[in-house]
């Protein structure tokens, strides 16, 4: 198993060697406080015009790590290539209530440093992103305890020809659960509106250091203006460092979409995925079907879902996959965000046959100084041959930030984590203030 682990750490560590080595040749820095590029016009007049299909962009938002839900917008920017160098930290103090089944579930303190940094060099069509954000936990309170929690990504995306776009993405993982809880919790970017990890819904409290890694690999074809075909490929693996199991998948799919008016598309696609547990594997395909539409200037929404077949172990009938999503900016100063969908890739947890996950997000910003920010999530997993049932757990929070000047702002936060099934009924309410500094640039990273 020691060599499973070694050659997954020198794999990723070549992947990201050879990432520098392609992508070295970099325009000139800018720094993070920089005026950014003026917003391209609008486009109001969708409505009139025919029925297109949008050629992506790369990525269109780039999720900063260790940040309350900060991305970078690579709409706002221009057709020529910048290089921007982002950075900030945020000093917090926290109190935790542990309860139920916790072992030593007495109340602690912690002080928590997160610093994070990113290079982003990237245009309006293309990107290419590195990320580091290390948060260390201390204990204040009782024995004295240190924890490390390290997360960072590589992404790069890149049209290929005028009807091809390459996109690839690697992001690693690494510490307790404990201190994965107490840093910034991570967020997707949907529709311009971030939403909240589900996986802050899974945690082990005293499994010690799990280590995770994803890397994506997809392509899309533009074969018309309103007709696209993306293929994608994805592999993750997880394990408990100390002792403790692993697991690995690998996912692949093929969806054909088309543009059936100028705000309305289908979408047809197959999948296959592997699935490698500790002990045994097993193997699956499925197909899908899906619809998405826009409802008015703000509201977009996508559905899509099919049956799926799963060889033995895992599952000798029928099974199924879904995914949805809802994007709603409610105004310039609000906005929701839903994800709901199955997933058979593998998460912070161990021989997994699939997970059920779920999270919603709301911001809206209180005046010039103030924003307030709610976020919830659910994950359910079941197990390959356990006879704890499926994991069930949740999360939920509020945040209040109040900036104090332009770089420099003082947030509370209250975050509550429970699991309720498969295995001891644990959990956790977080009490946290934090001083943060994030010199970034104004426009584009929102």
């Amino acid at each position: 198993m020691s060599q499973n682990r070694e050659r997954n750490y020198c794999g990723i560590w070549m992947r990201i060697v050879f990432c520098l080595f392609a992508l070295s040749g970099c325009s000139s820095v800018l720094v993070a406080q920089q005026t950014p590029d003026t917003p391209p016009p609008s486009t109001d007049s969708q409505d009139t015009t025919p029925v297109v299909l949008v050629m992506p962009s790369a990525s269109q938002n780039i999720a900063l790590l260790g940040t309350d839900q900060r991305f970078m917008d690579l709409g706002t920017l221009q057709t020529r290539r910048r290089a921007f160098f982002l950075y900030g930290t945020g000093i917090s103090e926290s109190y935790i209530d542990n309860f139920e089944a916790v072992p030593g579930g007495q109340a602690s303190s912690e002080f928590l440093l997160s610093p994070h940094i990113a290079f982003i060099d990237a245009s309006n069509h293309s990107s290419f992103s590195i990320q580091y954000a290390p948060a260390v936990v201390q204990t204040t309170s009782g024995p004295s305890n240190s924890q490390v929690f390290q997360s960072g990504s590589i992404s790069f995306g890149q049209p290929l020809t005028r009807n091809w776009m390459l996109q690839l993405n690697s992001s690693d993982n690494y510490g307790s659960d404990t201190s994965r809880l107490l840093s910034p919790p991570g967020f997707t970017v949907n529709g311009g509106v971030p939403v909240s990890d589900p996986s802050g819904a899974v945690f082990q409290f005293n499994r010690g250091n799990v280590f995770s890694t994803e890397d994506t690999a997809g392509l899309t074809w533009q074969r018309t203006v309103s007709q696209s075909m993306n293929f994608s490929a994805q592999e993750s693996y997880v394990s408990l460092l100390d002792g403790g199991p692993s697991s690995s998948s690998t996912f692949a799919q093929a969806s054909y979409t088309a543009a059936v008016t100028s705000r309305t598309s289908v979408n047809v696609g197959g999948n296959y995925n592997h699935q490698q547990f500790s002990v045994g594997s097993c193997d699956g395909y499925g197909f899908s079907f899906g619809i998405s539409h826009e409802f008015g200037r703000n509201v977009s929404l996508g559905i899509s879902a099919g049956p799926e077949f799963e060889s033995a172990p895992c599952n000798k009938g029928l099974s199924g996959n879904y995914n949805l999503s809802i994007a709603y900016p409610l105004s310039r100063r609000s906005r929701v965000g839903l994800m709901a969908g199955r997933s058979y890739t593998s998460n912070y947890l161990t021989n997994t046959q699939y997970s059920d996950t779920g999270a919603v997000s709301y911001s809206r910003q209180l005046g010039e100084a103030f924003q307030i920010s709610l976020n919830s999530g659910y994950t359910r997993s079941v197990f390959e041959q356990s006879t704890l049932g499926a994991y069930v757990g949740y999360f939920a929070g509020a945040d209040f930030s109040w900036k104090l000047s332009r770089t420099i702002s003082l947030g509370t936060t209250y975050r509550h984590f429970e699991q309720v099934s498969g295995g001891p009924i644990q959990g956790q309410n977080m009490g946290i203030v934090t001083l943060g500094w994030n010199p970034l640039p104004v426009r584009i990273v929102k």
